[in-house]
């Protein structure tokens, strides 16, 4: 990998361009601790990487190796493992199972399943199954 660095007091707003063959996973680290300040992940969505702002997000879903990121209109992709993004996450997360983790600002209503099992329906629409394990966690963050 090759790094090219030009320092210009005239610019206005700090930017960068990053042009890569292959998101890795050094690459995604190396965009995490670029953006830790802020509050967003870099997700990318066919061949464009974008910054999504933590509010912004409603749930994120293990997939394969990928973790999916849904938003209100967008499903992206972000490279890591949920366990080591779960730490980074603000306070309205809330673990549905181990394999995913929902916005609960996000929430439109809560459907109960014949099987005893929860499951969160979100604003855009999209359903999170909560597990067994997580139903009295979820009672308790929400107060019923």
């Amino acid at each position: 990998m090759k790094i090219n660095c030009h320092v210009d007091p005239n610019i206005s707003e700090e930017h960068g361009e990053l042009w890569i063959k292959k998101m890795t996973p050094a690459i995604n680290e190396l965009l995490q601790k670029l953006t830790r300040s802020e509050n967003s992940l870099w997700c990318h969505y066919q061949s464009q990487i974008y910054p999504i702002q933590f509010e912004d997000i409603y749930s994120l879903e293990v997939a394969n190796r990928d973790i999916n990121v849904y938003t209100e209109k967008q499903q992206l992709t972000y490279n890591d493992r949920l366990s080591n993004l779960k730490a980074d996450l603000p306070n309205y997360f809330i673990e549905a199972s181990r394999s995913a983790i929902f916005n609960y600002q996000h929430i439109d209503h809560l459907e109960l399943l014949n099987n005893g099992l929860i499951d969160v329906v979100l604003t855009n629409k999209h359903r999170v199954q909560i597990s067994r394990r997580n139903i009295k966690k979820l009672k308790e963050r929400l107060g019923i």
